[in-house]
């Protein structure tokens, strides 16, 4: 029996340097990499310091400052900015604020603080995406949020984290002009020096130092450390509650200043923990803080509240419009649950929504739109776009996209070429990955054995893969849909007196509440028992 896929409801992050002409030399990556250089050789010299870490508290400080005052006229920029150049001579936020301050008085100064602006620049960027894996480069956090202020972007989230090759990264959210929404990372280079407040600096791990910059009162700590509590509170059963109350007051003291992530964490963790009587109204209200100062995460969020209906009726209406908010400014879980919700209803928007997210997700957005217009009800040709993309996850091996792909071909969706061999081979590829992936076999043998398309027809293949299925994935073989498939591969090849076992097989394991699934069981069985194979109009 043949399993439809259902639709998945839940960054894209530009690179930014192109490749070099193989013909000619980039002079402008050249420059980009003797800045990378040279900065990087500075943030070392400067991390190598005595007394660095004193330097990183006075630079905290300075630039705590800059931030309330940059986009003033005060005078008291260029002090700010001397002292920051000062403590280290590759301090971003203070070339910002001595270009800034120059730009009226003194051009030669001026332009000498915006050439060093480039330089942080591209070594902050070089060979880097933005992405949890590649994060861009800052010494501290607080050079990361002017990285963003200086593209034009506002900072409405930040707080650290950390990855295998990364100790300390911060993730920020920058909202553009636009309103959409990015999500940033940047590794964090004075990390090893921040080790130094904790008591033990050759054995702190980054939650030890998240939590000592806490204390000194960062607010992206106070959030990751908030966050860090509540998530293992469950590891220490006699301090729990304890521990549970000690992270929602870090994240209620970091939701004083303008970061949207902290209402919104919390907001999310209460309603995971509603049955212990948490106040709608407190929910919402930290929502729609999180809302106020951008986070389109929160629209989405409060848009599960009114369409679950988790505190009070469902409101499908208030539910919808929070999605379309957050989907205007480009956020792919909206745009991806929209394409769920209206489907039935509104097919054409919600097959554009789908087509939205792919644009702006990875390859699970992609599958899900392809896969809508590659079947019935909505199939209709690919562009060049969509057929690239599985075309690309094919060749990287993702089993889904290979059966998309065999299936495009197998039915001629794109450029109206019907290939029969493309279709085989991708069919087989898709198998040999992993020949005991029960669902990716079933669909696939399926197709071989019940197909319409006489040179796509394949009843012994069909067999090979599914005796192999149900020999190797014990769980396989207790599925009554799976054991279907397996006896319409060998009604296909002529032995009806094995399919005709198998299939009674499958109608005896058939939970009794699938009485619609039972009926097609029986119906397939009433055919072997007619000496009659399937054929449907598959793929």
């Amino acid at each position: 029996m043949r399993q439809l896929k259902r639709l998945l409801v839940p960054l894209l992050t530009s690179i930014l340097w192109g490749c070099a002409s193989l013909s000619t030399p980039d002079l402008h990556l050249l420059a980009q990499i003797d800045d990378f250089e040279l900065v990087q050789q500075r943030q070392d010299e400067f991390l190598a310091l005595p007394d660095a870490l004193s330097r990183l508290k006075d630079m905290r400080t300075y630039a705590e400052e800059v931030a309330v005052l940059y986009g003033t006229e005060s005078l008291r920029l260029g002090p700010l900015g001397s002292a920051l150049v000062a403590k280290h001579d590759a301090s971003l936020n203070g070339h910002l604020v001595l270009r800034k301050f120059y730009q009226p008085l003194d051009e030669d100064a001026a332009s000498l603080h915006s050439t060093w602006v480039e330089r942080i620049k591209n070594h902050a960027f070089y060979g880097r995406t933005g992405s949890l894996e590649k994060p861009f480069r800052a010494l501290t956090i607080e050079d990361a949020h002017a990285l963003i202020i200086e593209r034009g972007d506002a900072v409405i989230g930040s707080m650290y984290g950390e990855n295998d090759e990364y100790p300390l990264v911060a993730y920020l959210l920058a909202r553009k002009p636009s309103g959409e929404v990015e999500k940033l990372y940047f590794e964090i280079r004075s990390y090893e020096r921040w080790r130094e407040l904790t008591p033990d600096p050759g054995n702190a791990q980054p939650v030890d130092v998240i939590r000592e910059l806490a204390q000194l009162q960062d607010n992206s700590a106070q959030v990751a450390y908030g966050i860090y509590l509540l998530e293992n509170a469950e590891s220490n059963p006699e301090k729990h509650d304890q521990i549970i109350e000690t992270g929602r007051n870090w994240l209620r003291n970091a939701s004083q200043a303008p970061n949207a992530l902290p209402p919104y964490f919390l907001a999310n963790y209460e309603v995971a923990r509603r049955e212990q009587g948490i106040s709608w109204t407190r929910v919402k209200g930290r929502y729609e803080r999180a809302i106020q100062l951008g986070s389109t995460d929160a629209e989405v969020g409060l848009s599960k509240i009114y369409l679950q209906g988790v505190f009070g009726g469902p409101d499908r209406r208030v539910g919808l419009e929070l999605l379309e908010s957050a989907a205007e400014k480009n956020n792919v879980d909206a745009a991806s649950a929209l394409g769920s919700l209206l489907m039935s209803q509104a097919p054409e928007d919600a097959i554009n929504y789908l087509k939205q997210a792919a644009e702006l997700g990875g390859h699970r957005h992609r599958l899900t739109y392809v896969r809508v217009l590659v079947h019935p009800p909505h199939e209709q040709p690919l562009s060049a776009e969509a057929f690239g993309w599985i075309q690309q996850l094919a060749e990287d091996e993702n089993q889904d996209a290979m059966v998309l792909l065999a299936t495009i071909h197998a039915k001629g969706l794109y450029n109206d070429k019907m290939s029969i061999r493309q279709a085989r081979r991708w069919y087989r590829r898709s198998v040999e990955v992993e020949p005991t992936d029960g669902q990716n076999v079933n669909e696939v043998a399926w197709v071989l054995a019940t197909t319409h398309l006489k040179r796509l027809r394949n009843p012994t293949l069909a067999i090979k893969y599914m005796d192999n299925l149900m020999a190797t994935n014990t769980q396989a073989r207790k599925s009554p849909a799976f054991i279907d498939t397996w006896a319409a591969a060998y009604a296909a090849a002529g032995d009806f007196r094995r399919a005709i076992e198998l299939q009674e097989e499958a109608v005896a394991r058939a939970d009794q509440t699938q009485s619609e699934v039972k009926q097609i069981l029986e119906l397939h069985l009433r055919n072997y028992r007619d000496r009659k194979a399937l054929t449907e109009q598959v793929p």
